[in-house]
């Protein structure tokens, strides 16, 4: 019967056509002469979205710009986008203000301040205006006088003006604190530009420390800006290393040939839960005897990559320091991707890469998150613990185009060979699990399942021999170690009981 979402009674017949259909049950209105095309089901459970708030958030911006024609979207929700995880849109209006107008699922919050400056631009033909970004950055360093914040106060607006600095440069932040300047009279705002003004200047080297305060502001400020939200879960994933109680592995296979029987099968599966598959026989082949498959001569090289990597007298046991993470993982990593130039091997990437719907840092990010992770590594405790950290660092930041997963397991292992203790192999069985744990971590801030997966992986690798080749494998192949399915076969440990 009617087609818009949104309807306004625009004459008496109007009013009353409207009035009919919403006593129909066919509209719901939602204030006075203002209708949606949907309607609340009376049995509608309480923790459920009704049709009709979402109808409304949907067309906030018509609806608003019907009711307060002029106003600016403004303070937090110029920041945020729009509505505010409290379900509120905060709005400025010169005559309308001191109040809020309900509506079903948002909250419209009236802050005086002036109607359209310089730079606010149009929501289409809504009738409402968006804060220009020095506006909104002035408006959003007012203190807010409400037990919900409406503003984001000096740390958001720090943290948006390191996004800026990092997306668009030092030129970008200098025309907005001018633009912000020439703001600050129309908007009574003299003390919040002088804040702004600190801010934007500490980023850009020309104030003394000490303004600054937010970690990733910090690092802006030192030349290496870091991606704050994964240090906090490094942070987090250190905290609760320190505390953690993991055993030592002693190394199972210290000398030849167990040494480079280990190295192969560390080779072996690290490559092909990364798509370099080959059967066990041409992988051992291709390692130990050095039978690069003629159809494949790059997927052969990735094998002999990581297994030299695993033996190289200085890799095999070192772990760069803080001040030299940056090379030593390029060195790694050109090592073993030399025979793929179209990858850069030895490069940190320049786009942001993802899995699935997982976003790794931005490359932006790469050089001072390395940088400030290394550092919290020397916090944790040697071995196991401070290698699981090592893995989940590579990992979670991604830094290159392709072959992250294998350098994050191969300085895993370093930290293992240089405290003696045994390397750890992730069965192609164990690798959905051990994913899973990173991505409890990466997901939900929860870095008890991977502490737990690395330290069980650790103990089933310990409980193989590897003088003999044929005969690991085989006991291997038993334990279902080279199984793809998790849903179909379980870890047995060497005695063929379920191990995990």
């Amino acid at each position: 019967m009617f087609a818009e979402e949104v309807m306004f009674a625009s004459d008496e017949a109007g009013q009353k056509k409207l009035q009919r259909a919403a006593k129909q049950g066919a509209l719901t209105r939602i204030m006075k002469g203002i209708y949606v095309n949907a309607v609340a089901p009376a049995d509608l459970a309480p923790d459920v979205v009704s049709p009709v708030d979402l109808v409304v958030r949907r067309n906030w911006q018509k609806i608003l710009g019907h009711i307060l024609p002029g106003a600016v979207v403004s303070h937090l929700s110029a920041l945020r986008g729009g509505i505010t995880p409290d379900g509120e849109i905060t709005l400025s209006h010169p005559t309308r203000f001191n109040t809020s107008i309900p509506l079903p699922g948002l909250t419209a919050v009236l802050i005086k301040g002036p109607s359209a400056l310089p730079g606010d631009m149009p929501l289409w033909d809504t009738g409402l205006y968006w804060s220009s970004r020095p506006r909104m950055l002035l408006e959003n360093l007012v203190k807010s006088r409400s037990s919900r914040p409406r503003t984001a106060g000096k740390t958001g607006v720090e943290d948006k003006l390191v996004a800026i600095l990092n997306a668009s440069g030092e030129t970008a932040l200098n025309r907005l604190r001018d633009d912000a300047h020439k703001l600050a009279e129309p908007l009574e705002a003299n003390k919040e530009f002088n804040t702004l003004n600190d801010l934007a200047g500490a980023l850009l080297g020309t104030y003394a420390r000490g303004v600054l305060t937010t970690p990733a502001g910090v690092l802006v400020a030192k030349g290496t800006p870091a991606d704050a939200e994964l240090l906090g879960r490094l942070t987090l994933l250190a905290d609760h290393l320190r505390i953690t109680p993991l055993p030592d592995f002693l190394d199972v296979a210290p000398e030849d040939p167990a040494r480079t029987h280990f190295a192969f099968l560390e080779s072996y599966f690290s490559n092909y839960v990364e798509g370099t598959r080959f059967s066990i026989e041409e992988a051992e082949g291709i390692a130990l005897r050095n039978e690069i498959v003629s159809n494949r001569p790059k997927d052969s090289h990735d094998v002999l990559g990581v297994f030299k990597l695993a033996l190289h007298p200085h890799f095999r046991s070192s772990i760069p320091p803080p001040n030299e993470i940056l090379d030593g993982l390029c060195e790694r990593h050109r090592s073993m991707l030399e025979r793929r130039p179209e990858i850069t091997p030895g490069e940190f990437k320049t786009k942001t890469n993802y899995a699935g719907q997982t976003k790794f840092v931005d490359p932006v990010f790469v050089r001072g998150t390395l940088q400030e992770g290394s550092k919290l590594a020397t916090s944790v405790p040697e071995g196991l613990a401070r290698a699981i950290f090592y893995a989940f660092l590579v990992s979670d930041i991604h830094p290159f185009n392709d072959g992250n997963g294998r350098v994050a397991r191969l300085l895993m292992n370093s930290e293992l060979s240089r405290q003696g203790r045994c390397r750890i192999l992730i069965p192609t069985l164990f690798h959905e699990q051990y994913v899973d744990a990173q991505r409890a971590l990466t997901r939900n801030n929860d870095p008890v399942p991977l502490a737990r997966a690395m330290h069980r992986v650790a103990e089933w690798t310990t409980l193989f021999e590897y003088q003999d080749l044929k005969q690991v494998v085989l006991e291997m192949t038993k334990a279902h170690a080279f199984e793809e399915d998790p849903k179909d076969f379980k870890l047995l440990d060497r005695n063929g009981k379920v191990f995990a």
